[in-house]
């Protein structure tokens, strides 16, 4: 029996109409957890992210700083209550039926993202998504150290851990393989598939996928 197709969703402007990791920063200002500075930081972290230039040490310094000396159990709570109230809205309707699609074709489905995966493992169960790749958060005596366990999921680092997903679950090469991103970060993953598709795609990477022929797809964000 033949293995299925591999289909790889992206998130942040993908998936969602909007950032998981912005939208938590503001989130966090907004319940008191961070200080009211940290919105302006996150604006300049979020257009430094999509213009392709994003320092993702100083960034995760910065991200994850609110979860620091977290356990697990404690940062879920928050995260509930973050999908239910936030993400949900933020989910594109018609970015659902290409999951839903693709599931019912048999397809099996990955979803990665650069963010990190406490943010991005509760999301992936609300969209009923089991293979998650995220940037892995270091917990040390089962507490939240704020830094993150390289590779970052960020650009190479997103196609390394894919690899690695890849080996471990028998897939031996990328034909076949189906990657949906909207994001200039993720070129090397886009280069490196069978079959890249720009889904409402940044300037940089609307460019280069007219420029190769990519597919490209505006899906309606209502």
């Amino acid at each position: 029996m033949s293995k299925p197709d591999l289909v790889i969703f992206d998130l942040d402007n993908t998936i969602l109409n909007g950032d998981s990791d912005y939208t938590m920063i503001n989130y966090l200002v907004d319940i008191g957890i961070l200080d009211e500075a940290a919105k302006s930081r996150n604006e300049k972290y979020i257009q430094d992210y999509q213009e392709g230039k994003l320092n993702f040490d100083e960034y995760t310094d910065f991200a994850l700083q609110a979860y620091v000396g977290k356990t697990l159990e404690e940062i879920n709570e928050i995260m509930l209550t973050f999908v239910k109230i936030i993400i949900e809205p933020m989910i594109n309707i018609f970015a659902l039926k290409l999951i839903h699609d693709h599931h019912d074709a048999g397809n099996e489905i990955l979803l990665a993202s650069a963010t990190n995966e406490l943010i991005v493992r509760p999301i992936a169960r609300r969209l009923e998504i089991k293979h998650v790749i995220g940037t892995v958060v270091e917990f040390s005596n089962n507490k939240c150290t704020g830094k993150f366990v390289p590779p970052s999921a960020l650009g190479r680092g997103k196609l390394e851990l894919v690899r690695q997903w890849m080996h471990k679950h028998k897939f031996n090469d990328f034909k076949k393989v189906t990657f949906y991103s909207d994001s200039i970060n993720d070129l090397p993953l886009m280069e490196t598939v069978q079959f890249p598709k720009a889904v409402n795609p940044d300037p940089k990477l609307e460019a280069i996928s007219k420029q190769r022929g990519w597919e490209i797809i505006n899906l309606p964000r209502i």
